[in-house]
């Protein structure tokens, strides 16, 4: 599995129904979403008669889930998931169960692969662990997930099923519903050396799901219940860094924009059809042009070999792309805005998580761009950010188009790493 994909492992190997992006799409869309066709508010599940109950009986939770169920795959138009009814199980023993899938899917080995990387790129500090900040920002924050090896549903039902429970649980049927339509496995999100691919597969996975979602509460949930949602506290996430909650954020929220695009040039037959032709980037999902246009990545030049030299060893090599570039820029104090143009433009590139046998730890960086232009702005855009580095870095222009970035935990390995990667021209003189 990717470092990226890894560090998302629990929205990888386990489809989770979070709390948190229940609450930001539905404050994105707007409370306006809850109203129906007519414009008048639809009832709610809770209230409503249930297949087996009388109108003056309370639907018991498997009737409510079951109804949900009915309502999500005529909405998606999808075969109904053969997967049994849900599990319904308490906030402690899903945390329990979190945390047991998370240690057995993320070893310590790929957790120290992932902290060479993330302190390479200055986004966390030697003595912050990659694993611990992952964990504590997805317990206390899920409501429930769909585990495609198991072919299964798990609710947490410890508050009952209230509104914010029942649109997550929208969302998690959904994947039952692809799962069982287009295979989840089709989509490769487990793939090794390209996070910025598994990362758009993901986008389609969760923005179709968070897109029906949005279309179920419009047919099911009151204004006020879509405005209790939206006014949910967030779950904490102290001490959690921002871009870590930005990059899970990104396949829900930018998903859901590239899929509402796909929706609204054929419904969702032009959905089904990505699940055969998916984005491979994630600037095709930032740009749907880039998708439509079948726009590819640029592959750039193998630094690997060059640089395992003088004792260097090389953890983990992968794809960052686009939107991680923008959400690094972003988190060295850039404002978004600034960030994601910086990005934009992007072509292809790679990047080396590398270390010393002294413990020096380091990145080195290969960056394609579209354009002379392009790479000018990402050039200047980092220098405004590399003051705020806590690593030494400096960046090699290749050509017109073309850079590396080397950046590490000391000078004598930055000088190292350029030295064996021999990518370093020296200023032209008159």
């Amino acid at each position: 599995m990717s470092p990226l994909a890894r560090r998302l492992v629990a929205v990888v190997t386990l489809l989770l129904a979070l709390a948190l992006i229940a609450v930001l799409t539905l404050r994105a869309f707007g409370v306006p979403i809850a109203m129906g066709p007519d414009g008048v508010a639809t009832p709610t599940p809770t209230t409503t008669s249930s297949p087996g109950a009388t109108s003056a009986e309370t639907p018991s939770p498997d009737q409510v889930l079951a109804q949900i169920e009915s309502e999500v795959a005529d909405i998606r138009d999808l075969a109904p998931a053969d997967i049994g009814p849900p599990e319904l199980i308490s906030r402690e023993e899903l945390d329990r169960r979190l945390t047991q899938r998370f240690e057995q899917d993320y070893p310590p080995e790929a957790a120290a692969a992932d902290n060479v990387l993330l302190q390479g790129l200055g986004l966390l500090t030697a003595d912050e662990d990659v694993a611990t900040l992952q964990l504590q920002l997805l317990t206390g924050g899920v409501l429930g997930y769909y585990d495609p090896d198991a072919q299964a549903m798990v609710v947490v039902t410890d508050a009952g099923l209230t509104p914010e429970a029942q649109v997550t649980y929208a969302h998690e049927y959904t994947h039952a519903l692809q799962d069982g339509a287009f295979g989840m496995d089709t989509l490769d999100l487990q793939r090794r050396g390209d996070d910025d691919g598994a990362l758009a597969g993901l986008s389609l996975v969760e923005g179709d799901a968070t897109t029906s979602m949005v279309l179920w509460a419009i047919d099911n949930l009151s204004p006020e219940e879509v405005l209790g949602i939206s006014q949910t506290p967030l779950p904490d996430t102290t001490g959690v860094p921002a871009w870590m909650i930005r990059q899970q954020e990104f396949p829900y929220l930018a998903g859901t924009d590239f899929t509402s695009r796909l929706y609204a040039t054929g419904g969702f037959g032009a959905v089904d059809e990505a699940w055969a032709d998916p984005p491979i980037s994630t600037e095709q999902i930032l740009h749907f042009r880039a998708y439509t246009d079948d726009e590819l990545p640029v592959a750039v030049e193998d630094l690997g070999p060059a640089l395992a030299a003088e004792g260097v060893e090389v953890v983990e090599a992968t794809t960052m792309g686009e939107a991680m570039i923008g959400i690094w820029l972003d988190a060295l104090g850039m404002n978004e805005a600034d960030a994601n143009a910086a990005a934009a433009g992007w072509g292809g590139d790679r990047i080396w998580a590398v270390t010393a046998p002294d413990g020096a730890v380091g990145v080195v960086w290969r960056i394609a761009w579209d354009a002379k232009v392009d790479a000018d702005q990402f050039a200047s855009a980092y220098e405004r950010v590399s003051p705020a580095l806590p690593v030494v870095g400096r960046l090699d222009q290749l050509s017109d188009t073309e850079m590396v970035i080397t950046q590490g935990s000391t000078q004598a390995f930055v000088d190292l790493l350029v030295a064996n990667g021999g990518f370093y021209f020296p200023p032209a003189t008159n």
